[in-house]
């Protein structure tokens, strides 16, 4: 029974950091653009518009600005992530560029999302690095990477850009305090358990 609990609450400590969706603190953008939604929020509400879906529909769009000196939208999470994967939600024929930060100043480029990369030939497309998933894109997949934002931006297409969502899963990089608490609870009942042999 002892070593049970010993096992349970190293499980429940280590399970802390799994990766897990990440809430966004703040989402902000740069351009003109139109929201079919309350607020910014839309870009990672965990709700993706449907494929084949009006690009317009609840989604951010925006015309003719490519590029990062053009429509930008960037996702502060509030602290560093070790991000594990994304899903988008985007315009099916355009290309779009994410990247990420630690401080917000200097951006690397995770990943370039190309255009016709899914199955849907019209609308909104859904696209994912889960290995999988059905809408698995080996294109997007990118290997873990500290960050604190992400941002997304046209780099080409029609003209006519949009994105329904940005959800990305991750690891905090300092534990929340619960994964403190886990953690305590885990090191009291190994503690106790090792007190009573």
């Amino acid at each position: 029974m002892k070593s049970l609990l010993v096992a349970a609450s190293l499980l429940a400590a280590s399970s802390a950091w799994a990766a897990a969706p990440i809430t966004p603190t703040n989402a902000s953008a740069t351009g003109s653009y139109s929201i079919d939604g309350v607020d910014l929020s839309i870009l990672a509400d965990g709700y993706v518009a449907p494929e084949l879906t009006l690009y317009t529909v609840d989604a951010v769009s925006w015309s003719g600005q490519e590029g990062a000196s053009g429509a930008t939208f960037t996702l502060d999470f509030g602290q560093l992530y070790t991000l594990t994967d994304v899903l988008l939600g985007v315009d099916h024929n355009d290309f779009y560029q994410v990247q990420v930060s630690t401080d917000g100043l200097n951006w690397n480029t995770l990943f370039t999302n190309l255009a016709f990369e899914g199955q849907s030939n019209f609308g909104s497309e859904i696209i994912s690095s889960v290995a999988g998933n059905a809408e698995y894109q080996a294109t997007i997949d990118f290997p873990s990477v500290a960050a604190r934002y992400a941002r997304i931006y046209a780099m080409g297409g029609d003209g006519a850009y949009s994105v329904s969502e940005m959800s990305f899963s991750g690891v905090a990089v300092v534990p929340e305090p619960e994964a403190y608490a886990l953690m305590l609870a885990g090191l009291a009942l190994v503690g106790c358990a090792a007190r009573r042999r």
